[in-house]
């Protein structure tokens, strides 16, 4: 499975995570809603996991270049 890449930023990620953690927490939540906001928040996580390991994979190489 081939993953596409976000067109937002880490931060923009990470906000958005955070917004549907505070719908969970909010208390009124509904099955139907639970099951999309939880497959919306894996996906999140998944971009910002490959968000992080691009940006590992650029610092590597910028520190194995410099030492």
């Amino acid at each position: 499975m081939t993953e596409k890449k976000s067109s937002k930023n880490y931060a923009q990620l990470s906000e958005e995570l955070a917004g549907i953690i505070a719908w969970f927490e909010g208390g009124d939540v509904d099955i139907d809603s639970a099951i999309a906001k939880y497959e919306q928040a894996m996906k999140l996580v998944a971009e910002l996991e490959a968000y992080l390991k691009t940006a590992e994979n650029k610092i590597k190489k910028i520190t194995a270049h410099h030492s």
